[in-house]
């Protein structure tokens, strides 16, 4: 994920806080698309719409696929600090949150303690 801006903005120079081995998740069961990397962008089609603010967006669709993910995410054994959803717009991030808090299979708290968050504030951080 990291290579791209690596390579074309920094020469190169910019260095994971994590090697690739330590991204392995044992005990894990999920059907990561490359098991070797443990990460994903799930793309999804729905409809755009502006959020009850007026000043920003959400995708209904998208959020309640984010919360499939999320529970099968939690069902193989990911602790909820250990997931994290990022989005674009804080419409998106409120209604994401509110839609798996309610819809949410499992306990609530499990979905409570998830972060869910704008690409800004994951920005330079990682999660597992």
């Amino acid at each position: 994920l990291s290579a791209f801006p690596s390579n074309t903005f920094y020469e190169g120079s910019l260095q994971n806080g994590v090697s690739d081995k330590d991204r392995i998740q044992n005990g894990v069961d999920f059907p990561w698309p490359n098991p070797d990397k443990p990460m994903m962008f799930y793309t999804c089609m729905g409809a755009e719409e502006m959020a009850g603010t007026g000043t920003s967006f959400l995708n209904r669709t998208e959020a309640a696929n984010c919360e499939k993910v999320v529970t099968a995410l939690l069902r193989g054994g990911v602790k909820p600090d250990q997931i994290g959803v990022v989005t674009p717009y804080e419409g998106q991030r409120a209604y994401i949150v509110s839609h798996m808090q309610r819809h949410g299979p499992l306990r609530l708290q499990l979905y409570k303690d998830i972060e869910v968050s704008s690409v800004d504030a994951f920005q330079g951080r990682e999660k597992d």
